[in-house]
């Protein structure tokens, strides 16, 4: 049987994948935080309004 072992990231790891090491890679790792934030704004959004009943998705 398989074993699932959860794995824990030391800090060099994490530095690795949050330090690109191009300009470019900087700036494609800083537009994909900022549109993952205005998804996530949007959906917090959508479901504020789904709960208060303005859901007019289907008006």
């Amino acid at each position: 049987m398989a074993e699932i072992i959860d794995l824990v990231p030391n800090n060099t790891e994490i530095d690795g994948f949050e330090k690109p090491s191009t300009p470019k890679a900087k700036e494609d790792m800083l537009h994909r935080r900022e549109v993952k934030r205005r998804l996530e704004d949007y959906l917090e959004a959508q479901q504020l309004k789904r709960a208060m009943g303005g859901d007019d998705f289907f008006a």
